[in-house]
């Protein structure tokens, strides 16, 4: 019964209406017709119960003792029915007449109440109730009718669009979180050197009026104040190139890999020259082309391997694997690798540390925001040997 009701339920809408309704009107068929056989005879059997009259008749005998006489009537007439009778051939006569039609009708009522019960109930029951979970904004909840007819792929599709759902507003939440976050970063760090700013004219407004200020003091000051200054336009400069970032538009297209490897790594191995580095490349693909923005991922790539160099010793490691469906770009060195707290906050904006040499740390930020761009997968380790590790996964 379990298989006959689950390949049911698998049925296309359709097909199942048609086969509920063969069934249906198959039991209100011979529910009719034995209905009708039944109240025939039972009418038969009343009008037999009534009385004959034999106007003319024709007597034969058979035997010659004449013990045998047969009486063949030739004019004869039933009495009509009367009393009880009459009354029972009527409803018996109604019966078999309305029993059918209520056949039907009740037929037609089953099998709605069964379509509904096994096709329509259990479906729309879950979209409504997922219907009233999103207006609550409230996406913790899944489909689980799992039917292959058309509402199974409906709920299947209201599923997966829930699943974007969360994922987009994942996606909003995190870029306001990251918006929030460098408001903060922005307001925290440029509250240094606007105070640095205002401490310096407060002396210089100071020192005016006493004119106690030298030119080598002033000169001082002044060279202060500038690198405040310098390091405000450099915040301002780095917040618009996050604004770019965010605003670019993506376009993915499919290229050689191959090519686009090679070429990565000719200029790679160029900047590495240059910087005193060497480069040792690594490639395990077999996959000939994948669908990406390829400037995007390039800068992506430049940006790591930028951090690279700066805190590399002697060698640069650039290996490309396979791995789970995605094109594995992963760039290391032989430094001293991420520091714990390196680790958890390397990609925030603005983040700093004794050993980031000065720097603002927008470039693996600038490479976080392009990956979510792009759909890839930016991670951070250590290697064995305590250098830094920094992959960029790319679904093929």
């Amino acid at each position: 019964m379990g298989k006959i009701k689950e390949a049911f339920q698998n049925m296309p809408l359709r097909k199942a209406l048609i086969t509920l309704a063969v069934m249906c009107l198959g039991v209100v068929c011979v529910l009719t017709v034995v209905t009708i056989l039944k109240f025939s005879d039972i009418r038969q059997e009343i009008l037999d119960s009534r009385p004959i009259y034999v106007s003319e008749y024709t007597v034969e005998d058979y035997a010659s003792d004449n013990s045998v006489t047969l009486v063949n009537p030739k004019e004869f007439r039933f009495e009509p029915l009367s009393g009880e009778n009459l009354v029972y051939y009527w409803i018996i006569t109604v019966f078999m007449v309305a029993l059918p039609v209520i056949y039907v009708i009740a037929g037609s009522i089953v099998m709605a109440k069964l379509y509904y019960k096994l096709k329509i109930q259990k479906p729309l029951m879950s979209l409504n109730n997922g219907v009233e979970h999103i207006l609550q904004q409230d996406l913790d909840f899944k489909i689980e009718y799992t039917s292959n007819d058309e509402l199974g792929r409906l709920c299947n599709a209201f599923e997966c669009m829930k699943k974007e759902i969360y994922t987009s507003n994942r996606k909003m939440w995190n870029m306001l979180q990251e918006r929030k976050a460098l408001t903060a970063s922005v307001s925290h760090d440029l509250r240094t050197p606007i105070t640095v700013i205002n401490g310096y004219l407060d002396y210089l407004d100071k020192a005016s009026h006493k004119q106690i200020i030298t030119e080598e003091a002033l000169r001082s000051t002044i060279k202060q104040m500038k690198g405040a200054v310098q390091r405000l336009e450099r915040y301002v400069e780095c917040v618009k190139d996050i604004q770019k970032i965010e605003d670019v538009e993506i376009k993915k297209e499919y290229f050689n890999l191959k090519e686009y490897t090679t070429d990565t790594v000719n200029d790679f191995s160029f900047l590495a020259k240059k910087y005193g580095r060497v480069l040792e490349y690594q490639d395990q693909i077999k996959t000939e082309s994948i669908c990406s923005d390829k400037d995007m991922l390039s800068r992506i790539l430049e940006n790591i391997f930028d951090n690279a160099l700066r805190f590399s010793e002697k060698v640069i490691y650039f290996s490309i694997t396979e791995k789970n469906n995605c094109i594995c770009f992963t760039v290391y060195d032989d430094g001293k690798g991420f520091s714990k707290d390196e680790l958890k906050n390397a990609t925030t904006f603005f983040y700093s540390s004794p050993t980031n040499k000065g720097n603002f740390g927008i470039g693996l930020s600038i490479c976080k925001i392009l990956c979510e761009r792009l759909d890839c997968v930016l991670s951070l380790e250590n290697t064995a040997d305590h250098g830094a590790s920094i992959t960029v996964q790319v679904k093929k």
